[in-house]
């Protein structure tokens, strides 16, 4: 059966005629709107676009495709905001909280989505600690929090909506000094320069100074932190501290080759738990409810 995130890759495509633009556009990668429209024409049985030097061209069946697109685009949209309007979703407040590092794989698109789709929706974000988002939602002064909660796993009190897990790292510029040198010498000459991070609570600090040989957390070289990921990125690609990061939270560094991950481990675990937390106490609005739906679609598509 096609689906409508299928036709709509297929139509923001066709509208940018660039794989490139129209992923930037959709907040997806490149590869994943190419297997979305693979999958499309596997669908329909024939092919819907051809490549050549000017760009995407649409084949004669894939314009017939299009036409038939936006009608079932725009009639869904239609009735999405007829449905939102019996469930009340046509306006209401949201507060939620975000941890550092999933902030930077979903808010921008997630709250351009909500500016765009739910007009009527009153938002309201706080980007912080688990640990302070899980002292402001313990007080009811959130609606829910999504984090990383593998340092502080919540109390019995908190439902949890688990999300794709994180995956943390040691990471620095393209050309940094310690690509040239083998994993052997990679732990000793790694105390020589200084980390770039977030504000770690105690486990986390606890797991990097295993890694650096540091038998005291409070003598990590710590050059920076700061909770703003963007700022952190900025600083590791224009110069040679080691960056502590989420590999999803620099994602498009990575793919580009900005960025290098360093082969340590940072912890003995391959992915560190996320999830979409809120308390038992409390039923959730119908506008809560939706989104954390918008949420998990985003996380889903990393």
């Amino acid at each position: 059966m096609l689906s409508l995130r299928a036709l709509n890759h297929f139509s923001v495509l066709a509208s940018e005629s660039s794989y490139s633009r129209a992923a930037a556009r959709l907040h997806i990668t490149q590869s994943a709107l190419s297997r979305s429209i693979q999958m499309l024409e596997n669908e329909v049985g024939f092919k819907l676009l051809d490549r050549s030097q000017a760009g995407i061209l649409l084949t004669k069946s894939g314009e017939s495709v299009l036409l038939r697109a936006h009608r079932i685009l725009a009639e869904a949209a239609a009735l999405e905001h007829e449905n939102n309007m019996i469930k009340g979703l046509d306006s209401g407040e949201v507060s939620f909280g975000v941890g550092v590092f999933p902030a930077a794989c979903f808010l921008s698109p997630l709250l351009t989505q909500l500016a765009r789709d739910y007009p009527g929706f009153n938002v309201q974000v706080e980007i912080d600690s688990w640990k302070r988002l899980h002292q402001m939602l313990d007080t009811d002064r959130l609606d829910f929090v999504v984090a990383i909660t593998h340092s502080l796993p919540p109390s019995d009190g908190f439902t949890v909506r688990p999300l794709p897990a994180q995956h943390g790292g040691l990471f620095v510029r393209a050309n940094h000094p310690l690509l040239a040198l083998k994993r052997s010498a990679l732990r000793n000459a790694l105390a020589d320069y200084r980390i770039a991070a977030t504000h770690l609570p105690p486990r986390a600090r606890a797991q990097l100074a295993a890694t650096y040989r540091i038998a005291n957390p409070d003598e990590l070289p710590m050059a920076l932190q700061c909770n703003s990921v963007e700022a952190l990125r900025s600083v590791a690609l224009n110069s040679d501290v080691v960056l502590f990061c989420m590999q999803e939270a620099i994602r498009q560094e990575l793919r580009s080759g900005h960025l290098v991950q360093l082969p340590l481990s940072y912890t003995t675990k391959s992915a560190l738990t996320s999830g979409i937390i809120h308390s038992t106490r409390r039923s959730l609005s119908p506008a809560a409810t939706c989104v954390i739906a918008l949420i998990e679609e985003h996380m889903a598509a990393l």
